[in-house]
């Protein structure tokens, strides 16, 4: 369903992946010069691990009546996407005023709910990305002092498709609860995550370097700032010169840029509901770190295109010689 994405949190780990050092076994001699530029993208997404908490209501009608300014929500839920596989559990409180045709009456949206599932997957490899997560609602609505319990599946957008803590939507399969709030807590632990790329230009010294790198690594990325770190494995193959085929280690950070009120960037299309334009948002990413493995290290930079499922990165680095970086000091939370 969703194609477009800002592949926010595979994008750390792929530059990384890039540009992860590989272990190569060279003789003693003066260092080299390694630079080259490799293009790619994610091949399985992994698995995720979702905490959100918020917020303030941006938007919202309860049992088809607007809510009026002032209303107050509290809502949080765990959602965990392993493989195929959604599970999770959360809840919302909310209270405020409806505009109704004889006038202002209370309300109430009050309870629990269990997720089972999600929708509109983008899967690649054995990875799926959810647009919504599916719950099973305990939740009662509650209108002028009469209560209604809410029978409908309760959809849940990722905040995965509007970072920076910017509303996201909540809807019941009957339109009878539509909300859109921000988030205070925003959080995605990736697992799993492979990246792959061919390296298009590059020099060993003077000599030509070509070959195909891949990655495995986690991410933890913090949709509120709009910032991860990243750390994992990479392997080259298929390298020339060949004394490049290696495996090695990288730790990186990354960016989410800002792309606000831009409408190229709106998918907010995907949800239908209305009031909803600017509610969703694809971006790409921006990573840069440190790799070493053997005898090479260096530094890495790595631009994520819109959405963030292709790349193309840059290294600096040398063969041979010492390493004097501090690159375990990258694996902080920014």
């Amino acid at each position: 369903m969703k194609t477009s994405m800002r592949k926010t949190a595979l994008s750390a780990l792929a530059i990384a992946f890039l540009l992860s050092g590989a272990s190569a076994a060279f003789a003693s001699t003066p260092s080299q010069s390694l630079s080259y530029t490799a293009v790619g993208g994610v091949a399985n997404l992994g698995n995720q691990n979702y905490v959100v908490a918020g917020g303030q209501v941006y938007f919202a009608m309860i049992d088809g009546y607007p809510v009026n300014p002032g209303a107050s929500i509290y809502y949080q839920y765990y959602a965990n996407q392993n493989g195929p596989s959604t599970s999770g559990f959360g809840s919302i409180h909310m209270r405020g005023t409806l505009a109704t045709p004889n006038g202002n009456a209370d309300f109430t949206v009050s309870g629990t709910f269990s997720i089972v599932s999600n929708e509109g997957t983008t899967q690649i490899g054995a990875g799926y990305l959810p647009f919504y997560f599916i719950a099973s609602p305990n939740i009662v609505t509650t209108i002028a002092g009469t209560p209604t319990p809410l029978e409908a599946a309760l959809a849940i957008e990722n905040p995965y498709f509007n970072p920076f803590g910017a509303p996201v939507v909540m809807v019941s399969a009957d339109s009878s609860i539509v909300i859109a709030a921000t988030y205070d807590v925003g959080t995605i632990t990736w697992s799993g995550t492979q990246l792959e790329a061919q390296i298009v230009s590059g020099t060993l010294g003077t000599t030509p370097v070509s070959g195909m790198m891949t990655l495995t690594g986690g991410e933890f990325e913090n949709l509120v700032s709009g910032t991860a770190v990243d750390s994992g494995q990479t392997s080259w193959t298929g390298m020339s010169p060949s004394s490049l085929d290696a495996s090695g280690t990288y730790h990186g950070t990354d960016t989410i840029p800002y792309v606000a009120n831009n409408p190229d960037n709106d998918c907010s299309s995907y949800t239908g509901i209305p009031g909803a334009t600017g509610l969703c948002t694809v971006t790409g990413f921006q990573s840069q770190g440190s790799f070493r493995a053997g005898d090479i290290s260096g530094t890495y930079s790595t631009t994520w295109e819109t959405p963030a499922l292709a790349f193309t990165t840059t290294i600096q680095g040398t063969v041979g010689g010492s390493y004097g970086g501090s690159w375990f000091n990258l694996f902080r939370f920014l």
